[in-house]
C-alpha cells in the first residue's frame, strides 16, 4: 500500500502548505512523510491515522493505492 501522492500534493496546494508543514502538523517526522511520499516507505497505521484527522473529508481509502508508482 502506498500514499495517494496526487490527493496529498492537491491538498498541501489548497492549504498553502509545504511537505514540512504538514509533517508539523500530523506530528511525523519530516522524513516519515517523505518516504511514504516517494513510496520507499508504506504510510504506516500512525501516518494514515494522523491524515485523517487533518482532512476528515477524506478516508484512508483515498489516501492510499495498491500500486506502486514508477518513476519515468
Amino acid at each position: 500500500m502506498h500514499l495517494n501522492k496526487g490527493l496529498i500534493v492537491k491538498l498541501l496546494e489548497q492549504n498553502g502548505w509545504s511537505q514540512n508543514e504538514l509533517a508539523r502538523r500530523l506530528g511525523v517526522a519530516r522524513g516519515t512523510l517523505s518516504n511514504a511520499l516517494s513510496g520507499k516507505r508504506g504510510p504506516g497505521r500512525k501516518l494514515l491515522s494522523r491524515l485523517c484527522y487533518q482532512f476528515p473529508g477524506e478516508s484512508v481509502a483515498t489516501f492510499t493505492t495498491k500500486e506502486r508508482r514508477v518513476a519515468v
